[in-house]
């Protein structure tokens, strides 16, 4: 069975939210599809108990400490444990390392984190080896970032036989996007195809304000401009078809379609942007004054418009043209 660990809120101890907001992040994970969730004891502490719902795992500095905090179903710990309910943690950083792994063969649960160069080698074979070299031992992949492909190779470990990975959302701990290994598996082999992923804007929301940190807008999933489009035959196709462009609904995560305006439009989009709008369509000749008007003003301020720019933008040539049929 899949498992997905968010290890978001170990992150957190430096700007340490309100006990609400922390309670709220773990809903909105669960929500999404985590299946457990992993936190510092500052974390921990501050939320003062652990809710009613989900499974979590307290990340350890001492072994003692799963006496101190009983109430977990897991603990992380950096070093060797044989024992029950701890996730050994090993960094491999190479996978000339992963000959290393055979030492482990007695950790009832091991983490691996790192193997950034997993992707650049016969990953898929690499993958099994890992598997076939600890056949006693439950594994977890947590990738790190290096490369840029933490969440691909995280999907490709679940596709290629593994069952656990470790990610992070936003890929704020510099390994894989929570949100992005979830949609990926859904997309790829229908993993919890019935839960919420509508609630990912309210959750990237509260992660920017607990972090003080800004979500790139073209993200994958999660960013604010990924469904944004400005090219003519880029909004026809997809007004059309949205399959043509788009892998998924925007809906599903909480997102729409948006026709941006904008130096590269074409009159397509001028058109389809003027019906969005209210407006009834002109003539081409006034459409084209308009799309004039429009690359004119995009190239001096440097940007696209916004909707309420547009809409005074078209009023103003409609006007104009008025003027000079009655003059």
């Amino acid at each position: 069975m899949i498992k997905i660990i968010d290890n978001t809120l170990s992150a957190f101890d430096s700007c340490l939210p309100s006990k609400e907001e922390l309670l709220k992040f773990c809903d909105l994970l669960f929500t999404i599809g985590v299946d457990m969730i992993e936190l510092s004891v500052a974390a921990y502490l501050k939320m003062e108990q652990l809710p009613d719902k989900g499974k979590f795992v307290l990340k350890i500095e001492d072994i003692a400490q799963m006496k101190t905090y009983p109430d977990f179903f897991r603990y992380s710990y950096h070093r060797e444990e044989f024992i029950d309910k701890v996730i050994t943690e090993v960094q491999i950083n190479d996978i000339r390392e992963v000959i290393k792994l055979k030492a482990l063969d007695r950790c009832k649960e091991l983490r691996i984190v790192g193997l950034d160069d997993i992707m650049s080698k016969d990953f898929d074979v690499v993958i099994r080896n890992i598997i076939k070299t600890l056949p006693n031992c439950k594994i977890n992949l947590c990738p790190e970032n290096t490369y840029n492909c933490a969440s691909a190779i995280a999907v490709q470990w679940i596709l290629n036989g593994g069952n656990e990975i470790t990610s992070s959302f936003a890929g704020c701990k510099g390994n894989a996007a929570t949100e992005e290994v979830i949609m990926a598996l859904r997309l790829a082999i229908r993993h919890k195809p019935t839960r919420d992923l509508t609630v990912l804007p309210e959750l990237t929301a509260l992660y920017e304000k607990i972090t003080s940190l800004k979500i790139g807008n073209n993200k994958p999933i999660i960013g604010r401009n990924i469904f944004k489009v400005e090219a003519g035959v880029h909004a026809d196709g997809i007004i059309k078809n949205p399959a043509t462009y788009e892998a998924y609904s925007p809906s599903l995560v909480g997102g729409r379609s948006e026709i941006i305006i904008g130096k590269h439009s074409g009159m397509k989009a001028v058109k389809l942007k003027m019906e969005e709008q209210g407006f009834s369509l002109p003539k081409d000749y006034i459409v084209e004054v308009i799309l004039s008007k429009i690359r004119e003003y995009c190239t001096e301020n440097g940007n696209s418009l916004n909707d309420l720019e547009f809409v005074e933008l078209v009023n103003e040539v409609i006007a104009d043209e008025r003027k000079q049929i009655y003059s």
